[in-house]
């Protein structure tokens, strides 16, 4: 039943959801907490880089590492990695300070990506398609995942992958670094609140296999991430057990 409600809210009001994802994505210190700290401070150090660069590349097979769209870039975290591995990588974000930042981190590695602002229900990018579709936190955020999956694999050329990142974490369902609700601030609660409403905000990465297979998607696979949590677990024990959350990144890959 929460999850039926949760379909109707989202349902009603889509714009106003939107609105308040985009609004607290936008802040500055929102911006500023995501370039590197948290679930991203690992992508700081050069040992994970690599090993992400390597799980992402292991992830798409045979695929040709041509044309990249990564979809909820945030601050061009997995965009810049196609870019490292050789791809012409497109970026959209809904936040231009998400997107700035991610031009920052372009310039600073020597990187060219091409970063555009819209909806990740609706990319703009239309016309054009690409070898590689990404996103990485994107659709627990949406009010209509399943859509947007759809629309996104209509992007992807014949033989092109969709490549989905998530975190899967604890067991008992706590969100690591997130204040209780008693210690929690007005705009994290109203920040929760909107979550609710969301209809996949919970989701695992068996329930992303089930929409990759609704869309139409064939050979579809979860990436071993063996490499990537050994670099993770010589980070955390560098910086200390509570540097890097106690989340486990997955990745979940399917080819058109």
């Amino acid at each position: 039943m929460a999850s039926q409600r949760a379909f109707e809210q989202a349902k009603s009001s889509a714009p106003q959801l939107k609105r308040s994802i985009r609004a607290r994505w936008s802040l500055a210190e929102r911006v500023e907490g995501w370039t590197g700290s948290g679930l991203n401070l690992e992508f700081t150090d050069p040992a994970c880089r690599e090993a992400w660069k390597k799980v992402l590349r292991g992830a798409v097979g045979d695929t040709r590492l041509g044309t990249a769209l990564d979809i909820g870039t945030g601050p061009g975290t997995i965009a810049l990695l196609w870019a490292e591995l050789g791809c012409e990588v497109s970026g959209i974000d809904f936040s231009p300070g998400m997107l700035e930042a991610a031009r920052r981190e372009a310039t600073k590695r020597g990187l060219a990506i091409k970063l555009i602002e819209g909806d990740a229900e609706e990319p703009p990018e239309t016309k054009k398609r690409f070898d590689i579709i990404s996103s990485r936190f994107v659709l627990f955020t949406l009010p209509h995942p399943g859509y947007a999956l759809r629309r996104w694999v209509h992007l992807l050329r014949p033989g092109g992958s969709l490549v989905l990142i998530g975190h899967q974490h604890s067991q008992d369902g706590a969100t690591p670094h997130r204040r209780p609700p008693q210690t929690a601030s007005k705009a994290e609660q109203k920040h929760r609140d909107v979550l609710s409403r969301l209809p996949f905000v919970n989701h695992q990465a068996a329930d992303l296999q089930v929409v990759m297979e609704a869309a139409g998607l064939r050979d579809i696979q979860r990436a071993n991430m063996k490499e990537l949590l050994v670099a993770r677990d010589a980070l955390r024990k560098r910086l200390g057990a509570g540097s890097i959350p106690q989340s486990t990144p997955f990745i979940i890959v399917g080819r058109k």
